[in-house]
């Protein structure tokens, strides 16, 4: 029997008798411009030992009894965050797994845009297991990541600048889409090879479809301070260069219309 396969059938198992889930992620999903944070905390729920099977960066996180990755907070349930957190302490502004705050017709005034840990989406269950809050990755990016860890399944979205983006909401017998360039991000920094691979090669190859607006990722890369994602795309640039699309193109950059401007 295949390992993943393996895996799934002892999650199965555990779900019988009431031991499936003993660690609780808690992760920002929205990004409100006029705040300038990151808001809407999320939650997703997880098995450790199937977690570590495959990573050691979950096999060292969540096999002791503290954190050694700054930006994971262990949480107690009725843990409250005022507003959430900014863009700065975020990390990654540019990040494409955020969804966009929509704040049309909100008052003035202090806005709670986050609830209590037991109030947050997808928390409704009362559940005695470890409660971490993660500060520096999207949820939809943590959630393809677990999915992955789970089943060696993982589907790329299109780029930001190629238009459309695919519905956050996957469906039940797939994988829940993510920004190759975040989970690139999240790979480099668990340490994890395979993944990071397939992530610079979603990237590579979404280069080569017409509707990419290559100076707009260049830019966005410069900002997300990944030097393997900007090599790849100046290599895209220079073969590029003197596309009609291209050349077209500069006149977004010299406006400043980008989200996340920066020069190139």
């Amino acid at each position: 029997m295949p390992r993943n396969q393996a895996q799934i059938h002892g999650l199965l198992r555990k779900s019988l008798v009431g031991e499936l889930l003993d660690t609780q992620f808690y992760l920002f999903s929205a990004r409100s411009k006029r705040q300038g944070n990151v808001t809407k905390l999320r939650a997703l729920y997880a098995n450790k030992k199937a977690l570590a099977t495959d990573s050691e960066y979950f096999n060292s996180l969540l096999f002791k009894n503290t954190l050694d990755d700054p930006a994971l907070v262990e949480v107690e349930d009725h843990y409250t965050c005022e507003g959430g957190i900014s863009l700065s302490e975020y990390g990654y502004a540019s990040d494409s797994d955020l969804d966009e705050e929509d704040e049309e017709g909100e008052g003035g005034g202090s806005i709670r845009w986050l609830k209590t840990m037991r109030n947050a989406k997808g928390a409704q269950r009362i559940i005695t297991s470890r409660r971490v809050l993660v500060t520096d990755t999207a949820f939809n990016t943590w959630q393809a990541l677990l999915y992955y860890l789970y089943t060696d399944e993982i589907v790329f979205a299109p780029l930001r600048s190629q238009g459309s983006r695919p519905a956050r909401r996957c469906s039940i017998d797939g994988p829940p889409p993510c920004s190759p360039k975040s989970m690139y991000r999240l790979a480099c920094k668990i340490n994890h090879d395979k993944l990071q691979a397939k992530a610079l090669a979603a990237i590579r190859s979404s280069l080569t479809e017409p509707n990419v607006n290559i100076l707009q990722e260049c830019s966005l890369s410069l900002k997300s301070r990944s030097p393997s994602i900007l090599e790849v795309e100046t290599k895209s640039l220079l073969q590029l260069i003197a596309t009609a699309t291209a050349i077209s193109n500069f006149s977004t950059i010299a406006s400043a219309d980008l989200p996340y401007e920066a020069d190139v």
